[in-house]
């Protein structure tokens, strides 16, 4: 498995990926590119022979990042994919303090990963999340020195 910077060729299998992770109303190929484009914006995918099993998009406003999305494949789950992608953003977001992110109280095994990683769980946005209709823990790390 190789973890790199998302390409413009990596768009169609994050697409896939998306769809597989979240349904196929989540994400469009334009999107996917939007976040790719923006000047403010890391990407980054997980890749294991050709197709890509992980996804993150991470972006950063002055000092402060927020995971904007997190996507490993099923079959790929349980095995470090996420952990590497958001420990490989932590390390590239420099001069970052706070990293915030969303997500869905129901998502137990995302919250742990998180949790492991140092973020802490600081308020609850309910009704944020459609599809079904759900609340969201908004979880922060505090980076040392910015990194």
């Amino acid at each position: 498995m190789i973890l790199c910077k998302m390409q413009p060729s990596h768009i169609g299998g994050v697409k896939l990926l998306l769809d597989s992770c979240f349904g196929e109303s989540t994400w469009s190929a334009e999107s996917i590119r939007s976040q790719l484009d923006k000047t403010d914006s890391y990407c980054a995918v997980a890749v294991d022979e050709d197709v890509v099993v992980g996804y993150i998009a991470f972006e950063v406003i002055t000092d402060e990042g927020s995971i904007v999305e997190l996507a490993v494949d099923p079959k790929h789950r349980r095995k470090g994919v996420g952990k590497k992608l958001v420990e490989l953003m932590l390390t590239s977001c420099s001069g970052v303090k706070t990293v915030c992110l969303e997500v869905r109280v129901s998502n137990t095994a995302a919250r742990a990963l998180y949790q492991a990683l140092g973020f802490q769980p600081i308020s609850v946005r309910k009704n944020y999340y459609d599809y079904p209709r759900e609340d969201a823990v908004i979880m922060i790390k505090q980076l040392q020195e910015g990194t």
